[in-house]
């Protein structure tokens, strides 16, 4: 056997699912090597530890924010062939594990898989996708497969705060804050800057994508993935153009959200939007803004609001669907 494991306890309010995992693993599966992540600082040398036993998968036990954290130290130190990656879906809201992620929920079915190598099986699924690769100056580079900003950024942060931190886990968290926006939006006045409590309002921001300025100004929200579906499955892209990095850019003041939101979220490649929305598939996209960006669930600041973030096409992985 050659899988490592890694289980970030603090995910999901304490992650029961990876602890009664590393637990059937240690008797079941002992050639196993699981390590349980107690502080990020842990992640590198764990990693390296599972390069020099030569392992071929690696199964992450966390949520969005692990999986970035992961996939980071990946491209910046691992030598040689990656690692197979099973995304195991332990996290809070599990936005990337939904789309590229092991599909069985069982943790026996994931436990025997492991035991049994089910990777080296010639009907195994696996998918190949690339990661985007954000990069500024202050922070160097980090690797994951959701950016954003405004009010996706705004949004998420809400989510974590309101919702994660108080065990409210899957769906239901970002179903509540989408209920929470809609509502402010249809019944209160029409937000501003000011308006801390609003995602709809106008968010400073730059945006160049392959070279050309395509928004400047006050826009609702910002996004650029390789994920084909994100959070609640939405696919807020449109226009049918082919590329693994897929942009969309909501400009200010937003339309009727009752109207236009689902179709935003889940209408076709040919779906049609007002003015100031637009869908791209870039190759290289530069964002400046003043407030935080997201990456996988994590917070991206940017100095002063003066710093540009560079998001562009990282390496390739191959992913475990289980």
């Amino acid at each position: 056997m050659s899988a490592g494991v890694i289980v970030n306890p603090l995910s999901a309010q304490g992650n029961r699912k990876g602890r009664k995992l590393a637990a059937m693993l240690r008797q079941s599966a002992p050639a196993a090597r699981v390590v349980m992540l107690e502080h990020f600082d842990d992640l590198g040398p764990a990693l390296a530890e599972f390069a020099e036993a030569g392992i071929e998968a690696l199964f992450i036990s966390g949520g969005d924010g692990t999986i970035q954290a992961v996939l980071t130290d990946l491209a910046l130190n691992w030598r040689g062939p990656f690692p197979a990656l099973g995304l195991l879906p332990h996290g809070s809201t599990n936005m990337v594990a939904g789309d590229i992620g092991f599909r069985n929920k069982r943790l026996a079915a994931q436990r025997d898989y492991i035991a049994r190598a089910g990777w080296r099986s010639a009907d195994a699924k696996r998918e190949e996708r690339p990661v985007l690769q954000v990069h500024d100056s202050a922070q160097g580079r980090r690797y994951g497969f959701f950016c954003g900003a405004g009010g996706v950024a705004e949004a998420t942060f809400y989510t974590i705060r309101a919702f994660n931190r108080k065990g409210v886990i899957g769906h239901l968290g970002p179903l509540a804050t989408l209920a929470v926006t809609l509502g402010k939006a249809l019944f209160g006045r029409p937000a501003t800057m000011a308006d801390d409590d609003r995602f709809d309002k106008p968010y400073p921001m730059r945006i160049v994508a392959d070279g050309e300025l395509i928004a400047e100004g006050p826009q609702t929200a910002f996004l650029v993935t390789t994920l084909r579906r994100v959070v609640l499955g939405a696919r807020p892209f449109w226009g049918g153009c082919a590329g693994p990095l897929r942009l969309s850019v909501f400009g200010w003041p937003p339309p009727n959200l009752l109207r236009w939101m689902p179709v935003a979220m889940y209408g076709g490649e040919d779906r049609r939007l007002p003015a100031g929305a637009l869908s791209l598939c870039p190759r290289r996209v530069e964002v400046t803004a003043p407030q935080p960006l997201v990456l996988d669930g994590e917070e991206v600041w940017l100095k002063d609001g003066q710093e540009t973030v560079i998001v562009t096409r990282g390496p390739r992985f191959t992913f475990l669907r289980g």
